[in-house]
């Protein structure tokens, strides 16, 4: 649809689809101003882009010769999807999961046979009768050709179900290793504690390295195993460091009264 700029035009989308519609219904022009002019949108619009001119039945007629007219193309066009999407959904579902194409083979086949039956019943003369066979078995082995590509078709897609299912069946499984191995975390850091903090040189020391080895190694808080290493220094409290005793007030820039 082409880019339109007339009154109209800029009005919202929420807007021109309700008139659109309205239009549809054949509902009159003239109601449809007056409707249009009404709206405190539309004139909002009107006034900040068309110094407040309302909307005339000229402007309607204008529309419904351009923008309208895009609007019931582009209705046409999604009412012919949707309705090619529920005759596609009902083949499926009449077909019950097999494609039309194989009932119509196995209906061929069939019709094929009869006729194949009907033909040799009326060929009296031995080469004519071996004339009508040969041309039967070429139809018939172009049929059984079709009939293996079908079937190697067929075991290709059901192959790559169950390769997508295993993928998809993988991943779930390592996800759900992942949570476990993320549950289990803390517990294996606690129990690999002590031995590594002897590693580590033994005591306090020792042990608060080898927490900061396993807490970064299993992804855990810093300082969730052992408290103290890696973490920040706390600013200490002024106000307990040096408090003010209740007589005594802040120093002051102000010279003292004795000049000093």
């Amino acid at each position: 649809m082409s880019t339109r700029n007339g009154k109209i035009a800029r009005l919202p989308r929420y807007f021109r689809d309700k008139l659109n519609q309205r239009l549809q219904d054949g509902e009159p022009g003239n109601r449809l101003v007056d409707w249009l002019n009404s709206l405190p949108e539309v004139r909002e619009v009107l006034a900040a882009e068309f110094c407040g001119r309302e909307i005339s039945e000229q402007n309607l007629s204008e529309w419904k010769q351009g923008g309208y007219r895009d609007w019931e193309r582009h209705e046409a066009s999604c009412a012919l999807v949707r309705e090619l999407t529920e005759q596609t959904d009902d083949l499926a579902e009449e077909a019950d999961g097999l494609e039309v194409s194989h009932r119509l083979a196995s209906v061929l086949s069939v019709e094929l046979a009869r006729v194949a039956d009907a033909m040799m019943e009326q060929a009296t003369d031995p080469e004519e009768r071996w004339r009508r066979l040969r041309d039967l078995l070429h139809e018939l082995a172009r049929l059984r050709q079709e009939d293996r590509k079908a079937g190697w078709l067929l075991m290709e897609r059901e192959k790559r179900n169950r390769e997508s299912a295993q993928r998809i069946e993988a991943m779930h499984k390592r996800e759900w290793e992942e949570e476990k191995d993320k549950i289990l975390a803390p517990l294996w850091a606690k129990a690999k504690l002590g031995r590594l903090g002897e590693l580590f040189g033994g005591g306090e020391n020792g042990r608060k390295v080898a927490a900061f080895v396993l807490e970064v190694k299993h992804d855990l808080p810093l300082d969730s195993l052992v408290g103290g290493f890696g973490q920040r220094p706390v600013k200490p409290d002024q106000t307990k460091s040096n408090p003010i005793k209740p007589n005594q007030t802040e120093c002051q820039d102000t010279p003292s009264s004795n000049g000093s």
